[in-house]
């Protein structure tokens, strides 16, 4: 069993170092792949003149207060009915119909690494839905481990549309992270980026954690 602290860093994973693109940024992750970038603007940036304090945040919360907030928060955790543990088979059911018929999906695999499996890459520009492009990984079984969502210009929700904002440990004007723990689920964060707190682009993604060694209890 992993010690209170190792737990405590796999909630709070991300603060800093995983929280992608800033506000108005709307490439994709550079380990994408220079194939699988977005071929337009995926949004207008609004101005930050003025933008508003961001609310107070959960980052000098308990452990015990952080970890019933991931286990309790109500947040979105699917982006069209996909989500971490769907299959790239579900996403192209879903997606493909969506798609521009001028820009089929672009797809890249990505060998093993040194302690990695392999990994797939697919993107997809769509013509429809609130969504312009969304972006998925999937593991070497073809599940999805990340999936991303830029929205189109007009269609940006609020921070607190997308989830309980008390509850969000990592969070500024710009910025929105939440830790979510569910039964017979990986630990997953629901991040969403954008100016003046609506979401220009949301990403929900499996937390890789360390390998754990046997500790201690703190």
């Amino acid at each position: 069993m992993m010690s209170r602290s190792l737990l405590m860093a796999a909630l709070i994973f991300g603060a800093a170092g995983s929280i992608e693109p800033a506000c108005g940024q709307t490439s994709l992750p550079a380990s994408a792949g220079p194939g699988l970038t977005p071929s337009a603007d995926t949004s207008s940036s609004p101005s930050l003149i003025q933008s508003p304090a961001p609310l107070p945040t959960a980052s000098l919360a308990s452990y015990e207060q952080r970890r019933a907030n991931a286990e309790t928060v109500n947040v979105m955790d699917s982006i069209l009915d996909l989500e971490p543990g769907s299959s790239l088979k579900q996403a192209h059911a879903k997606l493909d119909e969506l798609s521009d018929p001028a820009h089929p999906p672009k797809q890249e695999e990505e060998g093993p690494r040194k302690g990695e499996a392999s990994e797939h890459k697919v993107l997809w520009q769509l013509a429809k839905t609130d969504y312009s492009f969304v972006f998925v990984k999937a593991d070497d079984q073809e599940r999805i481990s990340y999936i991303k969502a830029f929205l189109r210009p007009g269609k940006e929700p609020p921070f607190d549309k997308i989830g309980d904002a008390k509850k969000a440990p990592v969070q500024d004007a710009n910025t929105i992270a939440w830790d979510v723990l569910r039964p017979d689920r990986p630990l997953f964060r629901v991040v969403a980026t954008g100016a003046e707190r609506k979401a220009t682009s949301i990403m929900i993604f499996v937390v890789k954690r360390p390998q754990l060694e046997k500790t201690g209890s703190d």
